[in-house]
């Protein structure tokens, strides 16, 4: 499960400082880019501990990346954009008749050019990929816009490089999640609840899909969001994928939490917050799968 600012025990920061950590999660500082983009480049150059955490080989086994597989026909051709290591796609290239892994970082393609499989990969910013239009039957990106300034830029190139009737799938973390799977206090679970009538109230007047906002670099021990300089507004993206020309054929927050529930009872839980009108936007992770239209 991913680390958000709401995840740290309670024994570990004072109560008012976890409840002030939240309220920056809910109301987060002005990122200032030009600020921040050197201290991500020098992170993705030098933190060699990041890269091996994102090229964990239990990737495969995520529910998401299972997911993807069984989309998979042998004639497709398949373009991972933000390969990382290359864990999912060396195991995508043994499915499909040709895969192709997009990344800007040398640390990480060096990891993924030197897995076994029928793969190759590509160095590019995933906002401009060196590929001809209506090139591949699938794109995907698993937990990779949260780490880029501009995802709608990312997923626009997505469907540029998916052909007709072919697939866009990705996966993201959720920046508005309420945490339903933790055991909160009440006033942690009523300042969330505050935090997303606020955001939905700003939708009424914002129709922006995503925003910025600071990156934790400094972390002595790194985790997967660490890097996460940008949320995306869940509700907002079947408005998007429809101006580019896309069918919405599954937009879930709760798939992860659901597919990791330890009972039924949980899982029923999950399916009746995923229903709901409002509750739905506010799970775990962001999954999307749509068909570019012919």
């Amino acid at each position: 499960m991913r680390r958000t600012q709401d995840v740290a025990p309670i024994s570990d920061v004072s109560y008012v400082n976890k409840i002030g950590k939240l309220m920056r999660y809910w109301l987060p500082k002005h990122v200032q880019q030009d600020v921040v983009a050197p201290a991500l480049a020098a992170f993705y150059s030098q933190r060699t501990d990041y890269h091996a955490m994102t090229a964990s080989e239990d990737k495969i086994e995520d529910p998401q990346v299972r997911l993807l597989i069984q989309c998979i026909k042998p004639k497709d051709i398949l373009v991972e954009f933000g390969c990382g290591g290359g864990v999912v796609l060396s195991r995508v290239g043994c499915l499909a008749k040709e895969a192709t892994g997009i990344d800007i970082a040398d640390l990480a393609l060096h990891r993924a050019r030197s897995r076994r499989g029928q793969h190759r990969v590509v160095k590019a910013d995933v906002t401009k990929v060196p590929l001809a239009d209506n090139y591949a039957d699938i794109t995907y990106s698993f937990e990779v816009l949260e780490h880029v300034w501009d995802p709608v830029a990312v997923i626009r190139e997505m469907v540029r490089v998916t052909k007709p009737g072919g697939t866009v799938f990705f996966t993201t973390p959720n920046g508005y999640t309420m945490n339903p799977h933790l055991n909160l206090r009440r006033a942690v679970r009523a300042i969330n609840l505050v935090g997303a009538l606020a955001a939905e109230l700003r939708l009424v007047f914002s129709h922006v899909l995503y925003e910025n906002i600071p990156p934790d670099l400094d972390a002595m021990l790194v985790y997967p969001d660490c890097d996460m300089i940008t949320r995306v507004r869940p509700r907002k993206l079947p408005e998007l994928m429809k101006s580019l020309g896309c069918e919405v054929n599954q937009l879930e927050t709760f798939f992860f939490l659901a597919a990791k529930a330890d009972s039924d009872l949980q899982r029923r839980r999950y399916d009746h917050l995923q229903r709901h009108w409002f509750f739905r936007w506010y799970g775990d992770h962001i999954l999307l799968i749509a068909t570019k239209r012919g």
